[in-house]
């Protein structure tokens, strides 16, 4: 993972343009898992705008939950995915006042699932099919820096004889960091 996530960052920084806004997000999720309990991580990603209003990303994401911690029954989760996706960002003149700006985007890759539990049972599952699609409000703190939030919907598709579903809602607190190239040359901020 720690490979395609180079290779990505290294393709992305060889076709960016000084006009292209080139971002580093770096994120905290919380994933529900369908009949399983939620999963909290972490993540991060790449991405550059191909429009004003358009930007091309990818992201991955590493999140877990131990259950019964302690006892002698405990069962530890663990989801990870990595996808590319389209962010869209409409102007709206109402949100630009506040520098605020309301994306959308729709992701595809891949998932992992994994459960591991004391007595040797471990069950891995993928990889797999990842798709989601989210919505979320960013803030443009600076031209560099710009916290967001993320909700949205997420399912992950297995080619499994267990009869597995991983799916629910998503939910993400972040920062995105403009590497080069900015949103407004004009603002003031």
């Amino acid at each position: 993972m720690k490979k395609l996530f180079l290779i990505v960052f290294i393709f992305f920084v060889s076709i960016t343009s000084s006009f292209a806004a080139f971002f580093i997000d770096g994120q905290g999720n919380y994933i529900a898992t369908g009949e399983l309990d939620p999963v909290i991580g972490f993540g991060g990603g790449v991405g550059f705008g191909l429009s004003d209003d358009v930007n091309l990303l990818f992201r991955c994401s590493l999140s877990t939950n131990t259950e019964n911690a302690g006892l002698i029954n405990e069962i530890r989760y663990e989801y990870s995915f990595a996808a590319i996706g389209i962010e869209f960002i409409p102007k709206i003149a109402l949100l630009e006042q506040y520098r605020l700006y309301w994306k959308n985007s729709v992701n595809v890759g891949a998932s992992e699932f994994e459960v591991d539990s004391d007595f040797g049972d471990k069950q891995k599952f993928g990889p797999g099919i990842f798709t989601s699609f989210h919505t979320g409000l960013q803030f443009n703190y600076t031209q560099i820096v710009a916290p967001y939030f993320d909700l949205g919907y997420h399912k992950s598709f297995y080619d499994s004889t267990e009869n597995i579903s991983i799916k629910g809602f998503y939910a993400a607190v972040g920062v995105r960091f403009y590497v080069f190239g900015n949103k407004d040359q004009n603002a003031e901020y």
